[in-house]
Formats: C-alpha cells, structure tokens, sequence
C-alpha cells in the first residue's frame, strides 16, 4: 500500500505539474546550455516535449509560447532531482527498497508490452492486410471431454484429412463436418481477416498458402476443424456504396412487378443514365435519396458472404445486377474502397482490439513458453495432497484454516522455477496475507487454480529480473520511475512538510483572499411537495388555516429526504433549480399558492433572503484550509526554486527553442 501511495503521488506530481519524467541519453547534440554541472542539449527537450505533448509531428507546430512554458517545466523538475541527489535521497533505504520492488512491477509490465502486445498488434496490422478465404470441416467435441470421445474424435479428423486427396473438399464436408450450416454452404467460411475467427483457427489459416489444407486437426473450443485455404488476396478494406430501391408492397404481391422495374433501371444505367439522378427519379428509400443514393462504408464482416463477394469483385464506380432482398430488389454501386489505413492512425483501434479479442490467447502461449524456459517444475503428489487437505467450506479468512497441514511438509518445495522455490509455507504465508484469495473457498478445482496462478506469477517474475539484459531500453525507463519517486519525496521535504497550517495563516490568507470566497444571492424555503392538485388544495387549505407550514409540510411532502426535514431546504442559490428561482420572486415570509411542476404539485413558504457577499470566515472554513495550502505550496515552490538555482546555476539559450523540430527524426517516440 505505501509503494501504491507514493507511486500514485509521483503520477499527481507530474500529470499535475506537466513535466516529462524523461532523461535522455548524453549524446552529443545541439547544446543549450547548463543546468548545474549538467549538459542540457536542444535534442533532450525535443524528446521530452514530443513525448509528452502528442508526438513529434504535432510538436513541430508549437507556438514559441508552448516551448517556454514546457523549457521552464522541465528546469524546475531537473533541478528538483538535482536537489534530491544533493540531500543523498537516493541512499535513503526505503526509496531503495521501493525501487527494488518496484523493479520487478515495471519490468513485467514492459516485458509484457515489448515481447506479447506490441508484436501482436503489428502482427494483428499485417494479418489484416490481407483477406482469407477458407473451408473447413468440423468434428465436434467439447474441450472438458473424456479422453476416450477427444481420442475418438480426432481419429475421426485424421480419417477426413486422408480422404482430402482423393475427394472434392465441399462434398467431404456435406457428407462428414457437423457445422449446422455445412449442407448449404459446404464449409464455405467466406472471406475474413484478422480477428473474425477463434486464435486457434485464425493462426493455422494464416499459415496455409492458396489450396492447402492442415495436415492435422486443429482443435479450437469447438472441436476438431480440417481447414483448407481457397483464396488469399490484398484487404480492399470497408466498400463505400450507393443504392436504388425498389420496394415490395406489404403483401408481396407485386414481387415480379418490381423485379421488372429494377431490370428496366439497370437497363437504363447500363445505356448510359446517370445514376445519382435514377437515385432521384426511381428510388424508394427516402434516407439516402437525397445523398444520391449513399448509404455510407460497410465492413466485409457485416455484409453476406454472397453478397460480399459481388462487391469486392468489382471496381469503383461499377453496379451490381438487381438484388433481391427482404424488402425489395437494390442495384447497389461501389463507390470507393476505403482500405485499411496507415498502422499509425489505427494503432489505438488495433490495441483495444487485440486486448478484447487476442490478448487472453497469446498471453497464456507466452506463459507457456515461459514455463519451458525456466523449467517450471511441479511437485504433483503434494499437490494432490493439498486440494484434499482442507475444509473447502472455509477461506483464508478463517482462523485455523491451515492447521491439517502436517509440519513436516511445510518446507516442502511445491514447485520451483529455475532455482527459485515456493515451499508449501510459502503458500500457506501468501494466502493468508493476499487480497487476491482472502475469500476464495479452499475446494479441490480453488486449490488447483491458485497454484496455477502463483505458479504464473513466479514464472513472470523470473523473466521480468532477465528483462534489464534483454532489453537496454528498460534502464532508461527505471530511470524514469526512479527520478518520479525522488521528486515526489524531495518536495514532501521541501514544500508539503514547510507549510503549516495554522489559525492565524488561515487568517491572514482570508483577509488577502476573502473575496474569492462569495456567497451569490441565496433564498431560504420550505416545501410541501405532493402527487395531485386535490392534495396540493388539501394542504394549501390546511397552511391557510394557521397551522404550522413545517407540520403540514411533515405531513403532506412526498419528496424523498425532505418529510423528516420538514419541508426545509435552508438556503441555496436563486438560480439553484426550479424551486429556488419560484422563491426569489417572491417576497419573505410569503406562501405561495399550489403550482404545477415536473415533480408533481408544490407549495412554497419563504423564509429568508441573503444578497450575494463575502463569506465571513467561519463560513468559508472548510474551504480555506486547502485553498491556502495550495497558494502556501506554491509561494514556497518559488522561493525553493530560486534557492536552487542559486545552488545550481541555469545558463540556458533560449533563442534556440526556434530550431526545435526542424531537423529529422532519428526514432520513433
């Protein structure tokens, strides 16, 4: 929870501040200047500003403005870490031992996203590059069957794939696939791209070249599917199209009639007619007659396969032969294929999509492989042991939860991973103290699955320590968190922990300040809220008789929160709602007729008015204490801030700020 607080307050400091925690590598460069004893080049701000304001390209268009204000940002935060190193924060244990921790944190985290997200997005870009057109046969069997149907099962695929030599791919999969839809469309799976199948089917598709098939079965959630590739071709992307309509009477009865009239228009479109005006004289569909037809971009994904392969078989500008559908035959035209566009504008698109539909996958294949490369080793008889050791009806949250486990298996090696073991007390340690499996029964299939996950975990870990040799890039990053963490501390020390806030600060400030606290103009009321006029009549009647509004209203007011209060709203601001506004037209101590409104029927009593001022000090209390804090941080941020570049002098060109962005970029942000 500490390391969770202080990396959170790092994240505030800097979102807050917005300033880069970015320190480049000293190459050489255009220098700028000094900071301290330190070297800082014009290619370290232009790092750090196009990392942290949209990129390199939008950098170019900064305003000199911009610039200055980010130089100044990125001073302030080089010389706060200069003044951290300077106090030996960096020594200081608990830093140490929260950048220890969080090392592991970072660098699973980024090994995750360099070697399993990135890869697979630019994979998932490159898949869809390009359209497949497959077959398949499927034998169905469940993924949780019993050895003896898996075995019968895939005897029974690899007796189908023997056959795929000698016998029509179609007719093997009329006579042999238990897909429902396989009699009419005979394993014809249509065209598709990346993500429109399962990762399993998806990955062996890929991999098969025009009129291969798989050499063995493939097995999905589905079952066992024989794949064969009949087509690949270059992704035209989202057809843009344009469409006549001419529809059915409700009754069907017309059905030749306007068959034959869509014919007498593709007639007249093929002589020559302009098609945005038969749009205007024939066309039946009023939402896109006025657009020239246009009904806009459809994915291949959501049109029919039949009809798909009509549309992405011609070029722009060309039409289709009538087409009936379920409410009356359309000549479609193609306007324009869309393609797929530049990785770089569909980055964030392909990430979310690669999280929803092929992370999960790939993640437990990289774990996998994982497992391998440390020789995760499993003690199975013990944990067989374990999932019957426990009263499954308990948690770890109950007392005495692990007291059936004998102690000389306690330092028993559970499973090890590399030369890392986990002991059975380990285990027994961990569930007691984690969140994570503190209200997880202790059942047999429970016990199995925290082992995977720790086993999971430990796995990650080991690689994650591998992650500072695998990729040299990490270090920069960690000197990222670390240069995060020290700020974060030093100006704790320096400003947070300097402010006191005292009676008579707070004082002081609301003399200087007090006009920023204000009241507007402010009525007092109380209401009789009721569901009907006769109510409303009933009450008013009661209120005019002398009885006491507050009792009446206690009475009679069907608004939620407000019987107890007896119709009190106490002051609020004349243009606070609809009621407040009622009131501050009306005179104090009036009672105002029954009036119809959104909620039902109201009465109104005024009870007082206040017009807008100053609030005194002991109304504006509660907000005092942190609007001070806020000017206090910021008066001693300044003082601070020129304390130090006493300490650490800045002698910086600024005019060069102009050349900024004007040279090539080496690299990628």
């Amino acid at each position: 929870m500490r390391l969770r607080l202080i990396i959170i307050g790092v994240f505030i400091t800097v979102i807050a501040g917005g300033c880069a925690i970015f320190r480049s590598e000293q190459t050489p460069g255009t220098k700028m200047g000094t900071i301290g004893d330190e070297v800082f080049t014009l290619e370290e701000f232009e790092e750090n500003y196009s990392k942290h304001n949209g990129g390199w390209e939008k950098s170019m268009t900064s305003t000199p403005e911009e610039r200055e204000r980010f130089l100044d940002l990125l001073v302030k935060f080089k010389l706060k870490v200069m003044e951290a190193r300077e106090q030996g924060l960096l020594q200081d244990t608990a830093i140490q031992n929260e950048l220890e921790t969080y090392k592991v944190s970072v660098a699973t985290s980024y090994m995750l996203e360099k070697e399993l997200v990135e890869p697979g997005v630019k994979k998932m870009f490159e898949r869809k590059k390009e359209e497949l057109r497959a077959s398949h046969i499927l034998i169905r069997v469940d993924r949780n069957a019993p050895p003896k149907d898996t075995l019968e099962a895939y005897e029974k695929a690899m007796k189908v794939i023997g056959l795929v030599p000698v016998m029509a791919f179609d007719t093997l999969a009329v006579t042999y696939s238990e897909e429902q839809s396989a009699s009419f469309s005979k394993g014809d799976l249509g065209y598709f791209s990346y993500g429109r199948m399962v990762a399993e089917f998806e990955d062996a598709c890929y991999n098969l070249k025009t009129g291969e098939y798989t050499p063995l079965p493939v097995r999905t959630q589905f079952g066992y599917h024989i794949i064969k590739v009949t087509d690949r071709k270059p992704n035209k992307g989202a057809v843009r199209l344009s469409h006549i309509l001419r529809r059915f009477a409700p009754t069907l009865e017309d059905t030749l009639a306007v068959k034959d009239s869509a014919w007498l228009i593709h007639r007249k479109l093929s002589e020559g007619t302009d098609f945005v005006e038969a749009v205007r004289q024939y066309s039946q569909d009023p939402g896109s007659a006025a657009a020239g037809g246009d009904i806009g971009f459809y994915e291949r994904a959501v049109i029919p396969p039949e009809i798909g392969a009509i549309f992405y078989g011609l070029e722009p500008g060309a039409i289709t032969e009538p087409l009936r559908q379920p409410y009356g035959y359309h000549i479609f035209r193609v306007t324009e294929f869309r393609g797929i566009g530049a990785f770089q504008d569909l980055e964030k698109e392909l990430r979310q999509q690669y999280q929803q539909s092929r992370y999960p996958f790939d993640y437990q294949e990289y774990v996998h492989h994982l497992k391998k490369r440390y020789d995760l080793k499993l003690d199975v008889e013990l944990l067989h042991h374990l999932t019957q050791a426990f009263d499954s009806t308990k948690t770890p949250r109950d007392s005495a939860w692990s007291n059936s486990l004998a102690d000389d298996l306690m330092n028993r090696s559970l499973f090890t991973v590399a030369d890392r073991k986990l002991t059975l007390k380990d285990l027994v340690d961990h569930l007691g103290s984690s969140e994570e499996f503190k209200g997880t029964l202790l059942s047999s299939p429970n016990i199995e699955k925290i082992v995977e996950r720790l086993s999971e975990t430990k796995v990650l870990e080991q690689h994650a320590r591998q992650v500072p040799s695998l990729h040299p890039a990490f270090a920069k990053l960690m000197d990222e968190y670390r240069d995060g963490i020290l700020l974060y501390r030093v100006e704790q020390d320096e400003v947070w922990k300097k402010i006191e806030v005292t009676d008579a600060a707070l004082r002081r400030y609301y003399e200087e300040f007090k006009d920023k606290y204000r009241w507007p103009s402010r009525v007092k009321f109380a209401e009789i809220l009721v569901p009907s006029d006769s109510l409303a009549k009933a009450a008013y009647k009661e209120v005019e008789s002398g009885k006491e509004f507050g009792d009446v209203a206690g009475k009679y007011t069907t608004r939620a929160g407000y019987k107890d209060k007896r119709g009190l709203w106490d002051f609020m601001a004349n243009d606070g709602n609809f009621l407040s506004r009622y009131a501050a037209i009306l005179s104090v101590d009036s009672i105002a007729p029954p009036f119809e409104n959104p909620d039902g029927w109201s009465i109104i009593h005024v009870i007082a008015k206040d017009s807008a001022r100053v609030k005194t000090f002991e109304e504006a209390s509660t907000e005092l204490s942190s609007g001070y804090q806020e000017y206090a941080s910021k008066q001693r941020e300044l003082e601070w801030v020129e304390e130090m570049k006493k300490k650490f002098p800045v002698h910086l060109k600024r005019d060069l700020l102009s050349e900024a962005f004007k040279r090539k970029r080496d690299e990628k942000n």
